[in-house]
């Protein structure tokens, strides 16, 4: 995975008036995007993004990144099933993951393998110069995401969600989490008008 190659190909099938929603790196991914094309994008949303250079200095981002390093130095990416246990447990996300792998889940672990989150941050200096609102949604299970997203609502202003008890893809929650997506689409495109 490359969140700059990948923020490009999205800002090249954006259209004026976006609404970029992105989930962990795809959150990253959403908000390098904006930065790079701010005029096209009428609201932005992510969910746990991992920018855990934004949360430098945090003590519970700087905890998760230090483990998140750590594990992907030490644990065989090649692995893959050993790979993603491993990676749960320092997000501290209980789950057990079927084995053998589903091919799509083997698929996205593959892509986990080659991200580097404790190195992957976004431009907040650009963004925080862009009018338009910025949702930043968490479930409460990782403190490390939940440094991440208060460092990030502060110095882009975002409204900040917590919907404790949430899975990292806090949008599987269902109606909670669309009501307030919702929401914050409909007035976006209220102040456009």
């Amino acid at each position: 995975m490359d969140p700059d190659r990948d923020a490009v190909d999205i800002v090249d099938l954006l259209a004026e008036g976006a609404h970029l929603v992105g989930t962990s790196m795809g959150g990253v991914v959403a908000m390098r995007a904006a930065a790079l094309a701010p005029e096209k994008v009428r609201s932005l949303t992510v969910i746990e993004p991992p920018a855990l250079p934004n949360g430098a200095g945090r003590p519970a981002a700087d905890k998760l990144a230090t483990a998140i390093r750590e594990h992907f130095e030490a644990a065989d990416p090649t692995d893959l099933e050993t790979f993603a246990a491993g990676f749960l447990e320092v997000l501290n996300v209980r789950m057990q993951l079927p084995s053998p792998l589903p091919p799509p889940l083997a698929e996205a672990i593959g892509n986990l393998t080659t991200e580097r989150p404790w190195l992957t941050g976004v431009p907040v200096d650009v963004l925080a110069t862009t009018s338009f609102p910025k949702l930043i949604v968490t479930g409460g299970g990782t403190p490390g995401f939940e440094d991440v997203a208060d460092a990030l609502a502060e110095v882009l202003h975002a409204k900040r969600v917590l919907f404790e008890g949430s899975p990292h893809a806090v949008q599987r929650i269902g109606e909670r989490f669309n009501n307030e997506l919702i929401a914050h689409l409909t007035a976006a495109e209220k102040a456009a008008v």
